[in-house]
């Protein structure tokens, strides 16, 4: 989540951010006319046929077919340098792993890529996600891992619960630095 906010430290390496759903084109234009994401390029892909499924983030058992979140390294030649598969829905990382690899690769920056999709779409479909609500949602997320975590035993729970907590933090200080600009 955060990659979609620091683009320019990922420019800066060589690298560019590519956000694949399998929402349709109209709900992808949608979320890029509504997200402060200029530099990351949306992709539609219905089913998850094309990217999601190759590449192994689809979940066809959530919502009819979700993707799950993913985040991808590859180097100039197409070769996987790092890889973050999230177990379900809410699992994401903190990308500060996916930096280290972007960063090792030791390419020369990039001129920040056009996003989009781009065009004249309603804004306010149904069910996109709304930037207003991005601070409530991971707070509510954070406060929830809180009180689970007292509840739960087991090393491995609570590395769960440490991880998920570590997401939420680093996804809200970089949507609290995207505001401040």
């Amino acid at each position: 989540m955060r990659l979609a906010f620091e683009t320019d430290r990922i420019h800066d390496a060589g690298g560019e951010v590519i956000a694949i759903s399998v929402d349709d084109d109209e709900r992808q234009a949608a979320m890029f006319a509504r997200w402060p994401t200029p530099h990351v390029r949306y992709v539609s892909d219905p089913d998850g046929v094309t990217f999601l499924r190759p590449l192994g983030l689809y979940d066809p058992e959530e919502r009819g077919g979700i993707a799950l979140p993913g985040t991808l390294v590859f180097d100039p030649d197409g070769t996987e340098v790092y890889r973050h598969r999230g177990r379900d829905f809410a699992d994401r990382t903190h990308d500060e792993e996916a930096y280290v690899a972007l960063e090792g690769l030791g390419l020369d920056p990039i001129d920040p890529p056009a996003g989009g999709p781009v065009g004249a779409v309603d804004v306010e479909q149904r069910g996109v996600f709304q930037p207003r609500m991005l601070g409530a949602y991971f707070r509510g997320n954070r406060s929830a891992v809180n009180a689970l975590s007292r509840r739960a035993v087991g090393d491995e729970t609570q590395a769960l619960a440490r991880e998920h907590r570590l997401m939420c933090d680093v996804t809200l200080a970089a949507w609290d630095a995207v505001r401040a600009r």
